[in-house]
């Protein structure tokens, strides 16, 4: 099966040469674990690969986004700038939806309108209401947000788009979206956060082709707490199931290699 590279070396080397390409992987892990750098690292390789890649911000700004790369040695202004890379911010359409019930604002900014636009949302006066009543993004909607020619795509962070929804509802939104996706050959990074993951009673693994975990626990070696990853499923790749211990430093994401089970996941 052909691999794209994850943008972290050692990671590579884990599950034969990157990430199962067209197919949906899961970053899950708690706050502060690296979720997005992960993330990052995926989108910089893709993209010094001449990959045309897009990036779903749920939760973080593209400004902050772009100065957390910057500060990891990851930039990537000059792909947004060439056309490789597209950020969608979803986190000014959340925001805005609540600046306007709570009567803060009645102005749609231009990015609003444009996902509007993308995504097919209802945007009609109604009868009831006084102005515009918007239908919140739901998880399917995202993948109007992806063109068919995406070859790489992180959606960050999946889990905010999770509640309200019961759990027959997420899996059924996410195994739509995910085989949506693959179908146009994107290989897609869903990260998750671990709240909306425990929520849904991580049923979100069964609907990917891989999964990583991060955590932070202490490590019984040194009495130091430190980042840990286990990779507990990557088809039509050989793993094993032993946790790498991992640094994010100035330069991105390192693995220190793997200590075996020092920690219960």
């Amino acid at each position: 099966m052909e691999r794209m590279p994850t943008g972290i070396e050692n990671l590579d080397k884990k599950i034969a040469g990157g990430y199962p390409k067209g197919k949906g992987i899961l970053v899950t892990g708690v706050p502060g674990a690296g979720k997005t750098i992960f993330g990052l690292h995926f989108l910089h390789k893709s993209c010094m690969d001449g990959k045309k890649c897009i990036m779903v911000a749920t939760e973080e700004t593209p400004e902050d986004l772009m100065s957390q790369a910057s500060m990891l040695g990851l930039g990537l202004d000059s792909f947004i700038e060439k056309g490789n890379l597209q950020i969608k911010p979803v986190i000014e359409f959340r925001a805005g939806g609540i600046a306007r019930d709570a009567r803060l604002t009645e102005d749609f900014s231009d990015t609003e309108i444009e996902i509007i636009e993308e995504t097919g949302l209802d945007r009609y006066i109604r009868p009831d209401q006084t102005g515009f009543n918007i239908e919140e993004i739901d998880l399917i909607d995202i993948v109007r947000l992806i063109p068919e020619d995406t070859e790489v795509a992180v959606i960050d962070n999946i889990g905010v788009l999770a509640f309200g929804l019961t759990a027959k509802e997420f899996r059924d939104k996410f195994d739509t979206l995910n085989r949506l996706l693959a179908q146009q050959k994107t290989t897609t990074l869903y990260v998750m956060d671990e709240a909306a993951y425990e929520m849904t009673h991580k049923i979100a693994d069964y609907s990917t082709y891989g999964a990583v975990k991060l955590f932070v626990k202490e490590n019984p070696y040194t009495g130091n707490n430190e980042r840990f990853l286990s990779i507990p499923k990557m088809r039509s790749t050989k793993i094993g199931l032993d946790v790498s211990v991992f640094d994010i430093t100035s330069a991105g994401i390192k693995l220190k290699g793997s200590k075996g089970k020092l920690v219960e996941i």
